[in-house]
């Protein structure tokens, strides 16, 4: 074991939580509690009496209390009791200190073992242990996937569960995104790709995958997600990336072809390229028969950051980026850093792009960190791009859990440098500039806009813009046409009364919003990103 840590094992009565705990004590040489026994030591009583006595109220205090003490514990398994999970505190203290493992089985598995074994000290079994087990994962399953992996136990030993439990130790811990609809993982790391089967199966995906690759994504890595899948049922279709393939045509395409393959409700599509397959195989999925459950696989540093993590899904319009689509979830998403080797220098900038995007609006430590590495993540260097992406991610995730729908202004200022950004972007149709090229020079101008009011410091500005630069970032872009951009500003999707709401930065890791900037000053920004001078 690399480091001292806790890990909580829950379940369903009959899952193997004990025996598999002990087992995985053993192997990793830290201590093993029961916390069912742990309540009877203190009480002095079995559960059983506890129950009869008190009532479950009180056995579930008991077990508060003892939840709390073993979440303090320095190392150690703990096996936790069926309906621990249920109380938000105790699911918090859990998840602040260790791992929590779901371990699972079929319901019908989970009755025979319990009849093998009996239940003398389960009361809440005592009578049907069938219909209560039924009842029970019913009421129990949204609490035991609350950030947990889950272990499927279904035709596996004890000590394979274990083994199964050991291969994530390795791992780093998911980041978890908690929103209205559901809880997801994203998993970062290199060679997540090889896993991918495994972790699909974890969360509970394992029916028909309905694969949807960039063609060039497929050529390059799409053996290697195929060999993940073994004995998980899967059918391909192969779009063409680029923004100027992210449209309605595109999607009615999609929509025919998977029609054709008669799809079902419970079937998952899997977005598997950079952020244009993803909006669009996402919206695909928020339509398609009013919704079916999808993951995202990113292959891009923009993607990975940024469209995989948060639920906007869409299509664009001749009009404008994005106004056409919807707020889907993922449910789970897996950014494997390996794959981003084969990216062309000029898209792994525009990846960085969105990295100084918000280390500018909500981490000031993260940009200095990327001002010291630049070279090494133009060179992606695995270890510090995997800590630049995985904590990108995570500042994006505490965004999007405080404005999951876009409705509070919280989520908006991760719009700082799209509001120019998608301007050019569809004032050259989609064919001049990456995305993350037109963010990177949206934010110069955006920094200027803001440094030209007095809300932000001139060197802040010029780190910046000095940041930019050595990530292989552009500035403007000669080939659109001023009057373009200016229609492309007054569609922006954040006007408010009719005023475009700019996202304007406040010295390093804070961001403002306002819709009082001057006529003048836009007209300016706008010629200098077009590579007029604006004097």
């Amino acid at each position: 074991m690399p480091e001292p840590w806790l890990m909580f094992l829950v379940g369903l009565s009959g899952s193997g939580k004990s025996t598999v705990g002990r087992l995985l004590a053993e192997r990793l040489q830290v201590p093993f509690v029961d916390a069912d026994d742990e309540i009877e030591r203190r009480d002095g009583r079995p559960i059983s009496e506890i129950f009869a006595a008190d009532g479950e109220p009180a056995f579930r205090e008991l077990e508060r209390q003892v939840i709390g003490t073993l979440s303090s514990l320095p190392n150690g398994v703990v096996a936790t009791g069926g309906g621990a999970p249920i109380l938000e505190e105790n699911r918090r203290a859990m998840q602040r200190s260790g791992r929590v493992v779901w371990i699972d089985a079929k319901t019908e598995t989970l009755i025979e073992r319990v009849s093998r074994a009996g239940n003398p000290s389960r009361p809440l079994l005592a009578h049907d242990p069938s219909a209560a087990l039924e009842r029970l994962r019913a009421q129990r399953a949204v609490y035991y996937s609350d950030k947990a992996i889950r272990i499927d136990t279904e035709g596996k030993s004890p000590a394979e569960v274990a083994e199964a439990v050991l291969a994530h130790i390795e791992t780093p811990q998911p980041i978890w995104v908690k929103t209205s609809v559901r809880t997801y993982p994203v998993v970062v790391g290199p060679e997540v790709l090889a896993r991918a089967g495994t972790l699909i199966r974890e969360q509970g995906l394992d029916a028909h995958l309905r694969i949807v690759a960039d063609e060039r994504v497929a050529t390059l890595h799409g053996d290697a997600l195929r060999a993940s899948l073994d004995g998980l049922q899967h059918s391909w279709y192969l779009v063409h990336g680029g923004e100027e393939h992210k449209t309605v045509d595109q999607a009615n395409h999609l929509y025919d072809v998977l029609l054709a393959d008669c799809p079902e409700r419970r079937d998952v599509i899997v977005a598997f390229g950079g952020g244009v397959v993803g909006d669009l195989a996402g919206f695909v999925a928020a339509t398609l028969l009013r919704g079916v459950r999808f993951v995202q696989i990113p292959t891009t540093v923009l993607s990975q950051v940024d469209s995989s993590v948060g639920g906007k899904v869409g299509v664009d319009h001749p009009r404008g980026k994005n106004l056409i689509g919807a707020f889907h979830q993922p449910s789970l998403v897996l950014a494997d850093v390996t794959v981003l080797r084969t990216l062309p220098p000029r898209e792994i900038a525009a990846g960085w792009a969105e990295v100084v995007k918000i280390a500018v609006i909500q981490d000031a430590e993260l940009f200095d960190g990327l001002e010291a590495h630049a070279d090494e993540l133009r060179a992606l260097e695995p270890k510090v791009a995997t800590r630049a992406i995985r904590r990108a991610i995570e500042l994006k995730a505490q965004v999007v859990e405080q404005d999951e729908l876009d409705l509070t202004g919280v989520r908006a200022i991760l719009n700082y440098g799209h509001t120019l950004g998608h301007a050019l972007e569809a004032a050259t149709k989609y064919g001049a500039l990456l995305h993350g090229e037109g963010v990177a020079i949206g934010m110069g101008a955006a920094a200027r806009l803001a440094m030209e009011m007095g809300l932000h410091p001139s060197a802040a500005t010029q780190r910046q813009d000095a940041l930019l630069h050595r990530l292989g970032l552009p500035e403007n872009v000669p080939s659109a046409e001023p009057s373009a951009v200016r229609e492309a500003v007054g569609l922006d999707k954040k006007r408010a009364k009719g005023r475009v709401s700019w996202i304007l930065p406040n010295g390093l890791g804070r961001v403002t919003t306002s819709t009082e900037v001057p006529d003048a000053l836009v007209d300016s920004a706008i010629l200098r990103v077009c590579g007029r001078s604006s004097e």
